[in-house]
């Protein structure tokens, strides 16, 4: 099972020290002792019988660790950024942190569905944004975090390097860009079966440019 550490609004990826040692009890009970970290920043606790999922689930969810969002928007892979390492040239964990509760206050995350939004506070792309379905990218501009937004991207078998929507967003502009390119992906899929990444494969960019930059986006094309 997967233990999910991106609980609205904290910093994703993260644990504290009492969470950690419940895990750890709860592997010894339950997995043979064992825990795995994914890329994804959660936590992989295997071998647990089925008859046992109620047990877990119950201590975790005392722990604050039973966020069910695994696969949905707010399971953002995002670098430490520019609070944390002295690499980054923009800040990563506010931008998941708002995305996530942005979304949540909407109530828009079940019904978007299957997406991966991955953020990097520099171009060393430790956060993945070129394989998100969303990514992305900080920089500095003349001293000013600068976001550069990227589309479409796939870090599974049928792998896909996002394309680059175009001019990118100050800080304070991300979270309403991400808004208007899933309101965007709401209004245009089939159905609610059609996930954001399979709806911008058969779409194209340009739909999702125009929701970013307005029309003008379409004369640019």
């Amino acid at each position: 099972m997967t233990i999910s550490l991106k609980a609205h609004g904290q910093t994703p990826g993260d644990a504290s020290a009492d969470q950690m040692r419940l895990m750890a009890d709860l592997a010894e009970r339950y997995g043979y002792g064992e825990l795995r970290i994914s890329h994804e920043q959660n936590v992989i606790l295997p071998h647990v019988a089925r008859a046992d999922l109620p047990a877990v689930h119950a201590e975790l969810l005392r722990a604050g660790l039973a966020t069910a969002n695994v696969g949905l928007l707010s399971d953002i892979i995002a670098c430490p950024g520019m609070d944390y390492c002295a690499l980054a040239t923009a800040r990563s964990i506010p931008i998941a942190q708002e995305l996530a509760t942005h979304f949540q206050a909407q109530g828009l995350e079940q019904d978007i569905g299957a997406l991966k939004i991955k953020i990097s506070g520099c171009i060393n792309a430790c956060g993945h944004h070129h394989v998100g379905h969303i990514g992305i990218l900080g920089l500095d501009r003349a001293g000013v975090e600068n976001y550069q937004i990227t589309l479409g991207g796939d870090g599974t078998e049928t792998a896909a390097i996002g394309e680059r929507a175009g001019p990118g967003f100050a800080y304070d502009e991300v979270v309403p860009a991400i808004d208007r390119i899933l309101r965007a992906y709401l209004d245009l899929r089939t159905d609610g079966q059609e996930s954001f990444l399979q709806a911008y494969r058969r779409l194209g960019a340009q739909p999702f440019k125009i929701a970013l930059y307005g029309e003008g986006a379409r004369d640019a094309a």
